[in-house]
């Protein structure tokens, strides 16, 4: 198990979660790399969907006190034993995962599936951190530190978009206009898919859901919602992506689709969720999971920013100090944000 280390840097400032609702600054010990592993000074991490359903109480694989943060990017500062130190002062995106690279799963390139799987952020300290400690094997070099930070919440919006199987002509309703689902509204529109329906109850996302393609957007939920969509498409969507992940946007997404229709669950929010069975036999609808992404989905998603797909200086996007970080979820916990995306600067 990963161990914090007193090193030559002294004790370090980091974002804790320290129970549910409760997140404090503290002074922490510096990680000290193991062998194939570095050490970062973390330059910008983003807050995770996954991260404020922990901050809950409401993600089982995260537990308090904990240091969470899987979105970010940072430059090498050390190196672990069997770490070439070409790798010192370069800036680069992190993917979180780490997977036992034998099993079945990994060996399909499915590192995601593994059995063994451990995330930073999760399994061991994450990045709401001045310094983080991480696999050498999992960085790559970007060369903007803010824009770096979307890749890992890109990647796993072009995992939900590809498998929501999307194209040409198709209708899709995405669920939740936060970053997973935003991101994949902007897949999807320059994917050439232009019939893009988005609900939230947060109007200041909806707006930028409709500024990066979403031919519609909607403010309302359950019953309401339902019944303003079959007066659009009366059929129902060909392919429907929740990136809520609650007990009635899993609901709505089900009663949302044609027959025959695919849905994609790509939140996080409840565990325990009832839905209508009889209706998903009966109209032969497919429900799929979509968790995180492949190290190719990360790949793609740092090519896609590296060419300037997003601009994270436009305002959709709010880089603050961890020294906000109780009020920061307390925000995101509620449904007023101005921001698709919110950032901490843990260097200042």
């Amino acid at each position: 198990m990963f161990k914090f280390q007193l090193n030559a840097i002294t004790a370090v400032k980091a974002l804790v979660w320290t129970a549910v609702r409760r997140m404090e600054v503290k002074d922490v010990p510096t990680p000290t790399p193991q062998p194939g592993w570095v050490l970062m000074r973390v330059r910008y991490v983003g807050v995770c969907g996954s991260d404020v359903g922990g901050f809950l109480g409401k993600n089982e694989l995260r537990r308090p006190p904990l240091i969470m943060g899987h979105e970010f990017t940072g430059v090498v500062e050390e190196v672990g034993p069997g770490v070439s130190k070409d790798l010192i002062g370069r800036l680069f995106a992190v993917n979180p995962i780490i997977g036992c690279g034998h099993c079945r799963y990994c060996r399909s390139g499915l590192k995601n599936l593994c059995l063994m799987r451990k995330i930073i952020g999760i399994d061991y300290p994450g990045a709401y951190a001045e310094y983080v400690a991480v696999p050498a094997d999992n960085l790559y070099p970007v060369s903007d530190p803010v824009r770096g930070a979307l890749a890992e919440p890109l990647a796993t919006s072009m995992r939900a978009v590809r498998l929501s199987g999307a194209g040409l002509g198709d209708s899709v309703l995405v669920i939740g206009a936060g970053p997973v689902g935003a991101l994949a509204v902007k897949l999807l529109s320059i994917g050439g898919v232009k019939d893009v329906t988005v609900i939230d109850i947060n109007r200041n996302r909806l707006e930028w859901a409709g500024r990066w393609g979403a031919s519609s957007t909607l403010s309302v939920t359950g019953d309401e919602a339902l019944k303003s969509l079959r007066e659009t498409h009366p059929e129902g969507f060909d392919a429907v992506i929740d990136a809520v992940g609650s007990e009635d946007t899993r609901g709505l997404a089900i009663n949302a689709v044609r027959r025959g229709g695919r849905v994609i669950f790509v939140g996080l929010h409840d565990n325990e969720v009832t839905i209508p069975g009889n209706l998903i036999v009966r109209s032969e609808i497919e429900i799929k999971g979509s968790f995180s992404y492949t190290d190719e989905d990360f790949l793609k998603a740092v090519r896609v920013l590296e060419s300037g797909l997003l601009d994270p200086r436009e305002g959709w996007v709010d880089i603050r100090p961890l020294e906000r970080g109780q009020e920061t979820f307390e925000e995101l916990a509620g449904t007023e944000t101005k921001y698709v995306k919110v950032m901490f600067n843990p260097g200042g």
